[in-house]
C-alpha cells in the first residue's frame, strides 16, 4: 500500500467517525431540526480538518438529513410527515423482529444492559418533577440496546440511521407526552418476559410501539390542517 492509499483510508475512517458523531448528536437532540450548523465550528470542536467534515455532511445530505448551504453552513432539515410515518413503520418492523429473534434463546446475563437502563429510569422517576428529556434519552438507549441483542450489524446500523430521522425528543415535542409510568412498566415487563423466554415479549413490544405511534400521531403536527395534506 502506498502513501496515497493510506491517506485515503485514514481520511475515510475519520469521515466515518465524524458521521457517527453527527448521527449521535442528532439522535440525542444535541442538534435540533431546523438548526443551522457551521462546518467551521464543527471542525474546531472535533479538532479535525474540513475534509472529513464535508464528507460526513455530504453523506448526511444524501440521507436527506441536512441541506448544505454556502459559506460553510448546513441546515438540519425538519422531518416531513411522510418521513416520520415511514420511520415509525421501520422502527416497529425492526424492534418486533428483534424480540421475535431473541426471546426463546436469550441468555439472562445478556439482559444486564437493559436492566441497568431500567434502574436509571426508576431513579429518575423518584424525583419530582420528572426530567422528561432525560427519560426519553434513557428510553432511546433502552430500545437501541434491545436491537443490539440480536447481534446483527445491519440491524444495529439500520436502527442507528433510523433514529437520525426519528429523534424521540422531537417526536414528543410535536406529539402527546408519553405516559412515563406505563412506558416504564412496559420496559420492566418486556425484560421479565425475555428472561422467561416467553412469547408474551412479542405482545408487549407490539403494544408498547403501538401506543408510542398513537402518542406521536395524536399531536398537533399531525392533526392540524396545515400538515393534514403534507406529503
Amino acid at each position: 500500500m502506498d502513501d496515497k492509499e493510506f491517506i485515503a483510508i485514514e481520511r475515510r475512517s475519520l469521515a466515518e467517525q465524524v458521521y457517527l458523531h453527527l448521527c449521535n448528536s442528532i439522535s440525542s437532540g444535541k442538534f435540533k431540526y431546523g438548526q443551522t450548523i457551521s462546518t467551521k465550528k464543527l471542525s474546531e470542536e472535533l479538532k479535525v480538518s474540513m475534509m472529513p467534515i464535508r464528507e460526513a455532511l455530504k453523506r448526511l445530505e444524501m440521507d436527506g438529513v441536512v441541506e448544505i448551504r454556502p459559506r460553510s453552513m448546513c441546515l438540519l432539515r425538519k422531518p416531513t410527515k411522510k418521513t416520520i410515518l415511514s420511520a415509525i413503520d421501520v422502527r416497529e418492523l425492526l424492534e418486533v423482529y428483534c424480540v421475535k429473534a431473541i426471546y426463546s434463546t436469550i441468555e439472562g446475563s445478556r439482559l444486564s444492559e437493559l436492566r441497568k437502563i431500567i434502574d436509571s429510569m426508576r431513579m429518575l422517576m423518584e424525583k419530582e418533577p420528572i426530567d422528561l428529556k432525560k427519560y426519553i434519552r434513557y428510553d432511546g438507549q433502552f430500545h437501541k440496546a434491545l436491537c443490539d441483542l440480536v447481534d446483527n450489524e445491519f440491524v444495529s446500523k439500520s436502527y442507528k440511521e433510523l433514529n437520525i430521522h426519528l429523534n424521540m425528543n422531537y417526536m414528543y415535542d410535536i406529539g402527546i407526552k408519553p405516559n412515563v409510568s406505563q412506558t416504564f412498566i412496559d420496559h420492566v415487563d418486556l425484560v421479565e418476559a425475555l428472561a422467561k423466554h416467553s412469547p408474551a415479549a412479542v405482545d408487549i413490544i407490539e403494544k408498547h410501539l403501538r401506543i408510542s405511534r398513537q402518542n406521536i400521531l395524536s399531536g398537533e403536527f399531525f392533526t392540524s390542517r396545515e400538515t393534514a395534506a403534507e406529503a
